[in-house]
């Protein structure tokens, strides 16, 4: 049984784990990501990531559906990296490109770490409650409320962010498969009519993730949602307090 936004029931340590000790570690995974050049470091980082996937309990199914959903933009990155990265020794040259074995270990490293980093964050949304993750960023964010900083905000935005981009990606799938029983599978016709077809769903997402967010302003003032005070309130308190 899954909650909105991705979370997924499960009984393990990740789940009772305190979200800002989370996203601690999230930042500090990420760096470990990066920081990987190697084949042998990326391998132990990975390693680390899928013994945090198999402790969570949530199955890899959910922590790599983002990542799969990336595969055709990875196999970009792959491929560009791959032939503009070097022109030393190129295994294959077709015009200005050149496809080269340094290209290909650059473009390699790249998809693996966006790969890793996709599944971090994956893990994090399959394990925190929407809530739960805004009470993290809220606690992490405390001390700048000190000097002003709009920690509510700042908290109210994550959470908001969590909650519609599972729901603009089902609204995607949803208009195109309506595309595909009006015009036919999209995946069936040429490069030009495909990047056409692609470009043509961009206005009605987003004219639903505009939708959406109207819908969910006003429900949130409907419901006396505020991130601060009304002018009046404040003003009246502060002449209650006054001697």
């Amino acid at each position: 049984m899954r909650a909105p936004a991705g979370y997924v029931w499960a009984d393990s340590p990740l789940h009772r784990m305190p979200a800002a000790p989370k996203l601690c570690g999230l930042v500090a995974c990420v760096a470990l990501v990066v920081l990987a050049s190697t084949p042998v470091e990326l391998g132990v980082v990975a390693a680390g990531v899928a013994a945090l996937v198999a402790a969570s309990r949530v199955g890899w199914r959910a922590a790599g559906r983002a990542a799969w959903g990336m595969r055709w933009f990875l196999a970009l990155v792959l491929a560009l990296n791959a032939l503009l990265f070097s022109e030393v020794d190129p295994l294959l040259a077709l015009g200005p490109l050149h496809l080269t074995v340094a290209g290909l270990a650059q473009g390699g490293r790249v998809v693996a770490r966006t790969l890793l980093v996709v599944v971090l964050g994956s893990l994090l949304t399959a394990t925190t409650r929407p809530q739960e993750l805004v009470d993290g960023v809220r606690a992490l964010l405390s001390p700048l409320a000190r000097v002003g900083a709009p920690v509510d905000a700042a908290a109210l935005a994550v959470g908001v962010t969590v909650q519609f981009v599972p729901t603009l990606l089902r609204e995607s799938h949803q208009l195109m498969r309506a595309q595909a029983l009006r015009c036919g599978a999209v995946a069936s016709r040429g490069i030009m009519r495909r990047a056409v077809s692609y470009v043509r769903l961009l206005v009605p997402i987003f004219v639903s993730a505009m939708r959406r967010a109207d819908e969910l302003s006003v429900a949130m003032e409907a419901r006396g949602y505020r991130l601060s005070p009304p002018r009046g309130a404040a003003r009246a308190g502060e002449k209650e307090t006054r001697p």
